[in-house]
C-alpha cells in the first residue's frame, strides 16, 4: 500500500518503503524505510511544542493532508491515522503504517471478524457502531479529538476541527477541500489568521507550561476555515 501512494520526491507526504529484508535470527520480515531521526510527530510535539510557531504547524498539516490525499485518490482508506503514524522528519512530516489500509470498497462483514482496530480516541463513531471504513473515518481521524481545556486556539482552526468530527460522516469535508482550506489560511488569508494567531498566543503564553499540557496541545494539530479570534473548547 505504500509504494501504491508514494510520489518520487525527496520530501514524500506518504513515507517511502525501499525494499523488504528479513531478519537472520527469526526470519521475521521487515520493510525498509526513510529514517526519522525525530521519530513520530507525536514524540516530536511532546518535547518541542512550545518551539514551534502557526506557520510550522499547518505547514505540517498541509503536509499531512496531501498524504491523505494520495492515499484517498488510489481509492485506498488508511483507517489507523493518528499522530503517532505520522513521522517528523527535517522540513516535512510523513503518514506511515499502512498495515490495516484497505480498498475503498473492502467489506469489513463479509472479510472479517466484527473486530474495531486503531487507536480509540481516533476512531469515527460509525465505526465503532459496527458500519464500514469510508473515507470520511479517516476526515475524522485527522481532526484528532482535542480537549483544549484553557488552551486559546485560533477561531479559523477550530471551524475546520468541528467540520472533521462531525458525527455525521456525510457532513465532513473530503480531503480536498482541507488541503485547500489550509493552503489559502497559510499563503492567502494569513494577515486574517495572524491576527487569530497573536491573540491566541498571547494568552496560550500567560499559561503554565506541563508535559502533559504539551500532550492534549499536541492533539491540536490539524486545521482551519474563517470566524473570530480565539475559542477554548470544541464541544
Amino acid at each position: 500500500m505504500h509504494c501504491k501512494t508514494v510520489e518520487n520526491s525527496i520530501k514524500t507526504s506518504v513515507v517511502k518503503v525501499y525494499g523488504i529484508t528479513q531478519d537472520p535470527e527469526t526470519k521475521n520480515y521487515m520493510m525498509v524505510m526513510q529514517y526519522a531521526k525525530n521519530g513520530s510527530l507525536r514524540n516530536y510535539l511532546d518535547k518541542n511544542y512550545d518551539k514551534l510557531n502557526w506557520k510550522t504547524k499547518l505547514y505540517d498539516l498541509l503536509n499531512i493532508s496531501f498524504g491523505l490525499s494520495r492515499i484517498h485518490k488510489k481509492e485506498l482508506i488508511h483507517r489507523d491515522l493518528y499522530i503517532g503514524n505520522i513521522l517528523k522528519f527535517p522540513n516535512f512530516v510523513s503518514i506511515t503504517d499502512m498495515g490495516l489500509c484497505k480498498p475503498t470498497d473492502y467489506n469489513e462483514m463479509e472479510n472479517a471478524k466484527n473486530s474495531t482496530y486503531g487507536v480509540l480516541p481516533y476512531v469515527a463513531p460509525e465505526i465503532l457502531r459496527g458500519q464500514n471504513f469510508t473515507k470520511a473515518a479517516d476526515i475524522y481521524s485527522f481532526g484528532l479529538r482535542p480537549r483544549f481545556s484553557n488552551i486559546k486556539v485560533p477561531q479559523l482552526i477550530v471551524h475546520l476541527i468541528k467540520r472533521c468530527l462531525d458525527a455525521n460522516p456525510l457532513n465532513r469535508p473530503k480531503v480536498e477541500e482541507i488541503y485547500d482550506i489550509l493552503y489559502v489560511l497559510s499563503f492567502r488569508f494569513r494577515d486574517q489568521l495572524q491576527k487569530q494567531i497573536i491573540k491566541a498566543e498571547e494568552i496560550n503564553n500567560s499559561l503554565p507550561t506541563s508535559k502533559s499540557l504539551q500532550i492534549d496541545i499536541s492533539q491540536l494539530i490539524i486545521k482551519g476555515n474563517s470566524g473570530d479570534i480565539c475559542s477554548s473548547s470544541i464541544s
